[in-house]
């Protein structure tokens, strides 16, 4: 069956590339390709589905992800490396609902913690390097015979017929293409410095300094973050980018030394719940709907596009 999938982030390109292994004819249509996706290339990635509701669904699509990603680590494919992750707290608090799949997970100890914060977790997990490994599942999903047409979705009429399946993975743009008004962008300010080498990973999302985070990239490191929802504008604001900075430092004081090399802006697509299911269309196999993963694109993208093949085996029936 063909099966056109709209949007070439790293949603579109794993259900993409998940559908042309089980035998559909996937080809990508997207406004923009793959590294100038407005969230998956901009995103400080690393699994943590951090704001992902603590269903069964959800947990079980971070648990195939995370087990993809590893073994990435381990096959040595670009832009993945394992590291040690510390969310802090200011106070005190349960574990998390994602503790039974992540990795090493234990509570921190006095000399995890940071800048007067008072508890937390620790865990390894994967960190990605956005754009290199987004270079290289192109080309993995190229070599499965895709292709990636460039250009723009007006309506997801334009691309299903009565032999089509479209699989809709145009993120923050669904809000328009999927008619869902619980759709909307929320904007994120990173700032990559470089030449400073970082050994972990920090989250913060609580407390003086939420919210904030250290991600290194080799002698490099991403800081974040800004979440503005209902915000369109990718244009970057310097006192976000000093505030950033002022924060990563008291995280890791090594970064005092470091040097700006990029300041970019990026727009999740905020949903209060990820889409992924099959919506019917009279005379045609319908659509399956796979947005709407705030900052969590990454850390359920495998396990995505595995719930969507099931979706549309069965639809192909």
């Amino acid at each position: 069956m063909n099966a056109p999938v709209v949007g070439a982030g790293v949603i579109g390109l794993t259900s993409a590339s998940r559908l042309r292994e089980a035998g559909f004819d996937a080809g990508i249509v997207a406004r923009e390709l793959p590294v100038d996706t407005v969230a998956s290339s901009v995103a400080g990635a690393i699994w943590y589905p951090y704001g992902s509701a603590a269903d069964a669904r959800e947990a079980a699509w971070g648990r195939c992800s995370l087990e993809v990603f590893t073994d990435s680590v381990g096959a040595g494919l670009p832009g993945v490396v394992l590291m040690d992750m510390v969310d802090l707290l200011a106070e005190p608090g349960p574990d998390p609902w994602w503790a039974d799949p992540a990795r090493g997970f234990r509570r921190c100890g006095p000399a995890d913690l940071r800048a007067g914060y008072v508890d937390g977790y620790v865990q390894e997990t994967v960190v990605i390097d956005v754009v290199p490994h987004l270079w290289y599942l192109a080309e993995r999903y190229v070599e499965l015979g895709g292709r990636i047409e460039h250009q723009p979705v007006d309506s997801l009429h334009d691309v299903i017929d009565s032999d089509r399946l479209v699989v809709n993975c145009s993120g923050v743009g669904a809000g328009v293409l999927a008619h869902d008004e619980r759709v909307e962008p929320v904007r994120g300010q990173v700032v990559r410095m470089g030449g400073v080498r970082i050994d972990r990973v920090t989250m913060i999302h609580e407390g003086p300094l939420a919210y904030a985070y250290v991600m290194p990239h080799g002698d490099e490191a991403v800081l974040g973050g800004t979440r503005e929802r209902g915000e369109w504008d990718r244009t970057p604001d310097d006192a976000v980018t000093e505030q950033l900075i002022e924060k990563a430092v008291l995280l890791e004081p090594a970064l005092a030394h470091a040097e700006v090399v990029a300041v970019k802006v990026g727009l999740r697509p905020g949903r209060d719940r990820v889409r992924l299911e099959h919506e019917p269309v009279s005379g045609t196999p319908g659509i399956v709907h796979n947005y709407g993963h705030d900052g969590n694109g990454w850390s359920l993208s495998w396990g995505c596009a595995d719930e969507v093949v099931r979706l549309a085996t069965r639809t192909a029936g």
